[in-house]
């Protein structure tokens, strides 16, 4: 797994952290409204890459996952590893 991947994993986790741990103030309140805004952009960019995704070879669910993970940046890393995107 890449740096940025580990990166947005753990920006994940202290969003969720801080959405659950701080719901009553403005941070936890916009920590769960990023999080909400970034799964809305990321199954938009599951549509978007779906056709790249199925020619990419190997498990159409398993990239499927990353892109609403990672979007763009396993979108890259198709590329960079030679499948087409």
């Amino acid at each position: 797994m890449s740096p940025m991947k580990i990166t947005i994993l753990v920006l994940y986790a202290v969003l969720a952290a801080l959405a659950l741990t701080q719901s009553a103030s403005a941070v936890g309140i916009w920590s769960l409204r990023i999080l909400v805004i970034l799964a809305i952009a990321h199954t938009v960019e599951m549509v978007v890459f779906f056709k790249a995704c199925q020619r990419a070879g190997g498990s159409l669910g398993g990239h499927l996952f990353n892109v609403f993970l990672f979007g763009v940046f396993h979108m890259r890393e198709i590329k960079n590893a030679g499948g087409e995107a």
